[in-house]
């Protein structure tokens, strides 16, 4: 209904009254947590004016609950990362075969281990400091968004990120560890909420990720033997990722209700 459709000869106040319900029945959704929903008096004149369409934010894509068999490819190559790393601290044979090294991938052709190194940790701080990120944001990752997100596009982007690494050091410097690989899953997570998290403003979800990033992933000391240079290009690697498959990196629907058809919210 639109101005041109009203009566003229209605009274001003029913005009008024249905100018308001058209504005609200064509506004879109604004989202709610479940406590946001209070009674309304009864026999409240405005009950007779629609509110503007509702939703919950767990009937989001993103607001859906976290589920724990998400995270099992996630257990897993942990798994596979401290029995790796194990074998190397025991040096048991073999494990000389698992670091990477420019010297070694690009001088001798041994690409492996672009794959190895990463799994493998100088020591268990080493890889506890990486575990946590590494199963949150694989969870995340597998959860909303599927095997590609994680563990395909993630390994992809780790792989990638230790030859572009290596390019940047001296042949015999020696990288290990998951680290640039958490940072790669962390910036596709940043870029794929940001893009999809739309039960929230543009300014909230910039501001939540500007957030995130400045508490937990800029260090606040320096090391000297942390490859901060990693971590960068990690980070650059997997935001590049993200955004060339965002296309058809979407988060997975909701499930559909028995006897319910799908069409939009």
């Amino acid at each position: 209904m639109s101005s041109e459709d009203e009566n003229p000869e209605w009274p001003p106040h029913i005009r008024r009254r249905t100018r308001s319900i058209w504005r609200a029945r064509s506004a879109p959704p604004v989202w709610h947590n479940e406590s946001d929903f209070d009674d309304d008096s009864p026999g409240d004149p405005d009950d007779l004016i629609p509110d503007p369409p509702r939703q919950l934010i767990s009937d989001h894509p993103m607001g859906q609950k976290i589920k724990a068999e998400s995270s099992r490819p996630a257990i897993i190559l942990l798994a596979l990362c401290t029995i790796m790393s194990l074998w190397v601290w025991g040096r048991y044979p073999g494990y000389e075969w698992w670091e990477a090294s420019q010297a070694a991938v690009f001088g001798r052709g041994e690409y492996w281990r672009l794959l190895t190194g990463m799994f493998v940790h100088g020591d268990i701080a080493h890889l506890l400091a990486n575990s946590g990120l590494f199963l949150v944001f694989g969870l995340m990752l597998r959860q909303y968004f599927g095997s590609w997100a994680f563990p395909t596009l993630s390994i992809i982007a780790g792989v990638l990120t230790s030859a572009l690494s290596l390019l940047t050091y001296d042949p015999q410097v020696t990288l290990i560890g998951a680290s640039g690989m958490v940072y790669c899953m962390a910036a596709m997570w940043l870029f794929l909420f940001w893009r999809h998290a739309d039960y929230l403003s543009v300014l909230q979800r910039s501001m939540r990720s500007l957030a995130f990033v400045l508490v937990v992933l800029v260090p606040t000391q320096i090391e000297p033997n942390v490859s901060y240079r990693t971590h960068a290009i990690g980070f650059g690697v997997g935001l590049a990722l993200a955004w060339m498959s965002s296309p058809w990196l979407k988060p997975f629907p909701l499930p559909l209700a028995q006897g319910e058809e799908s069409g939009p919210i």
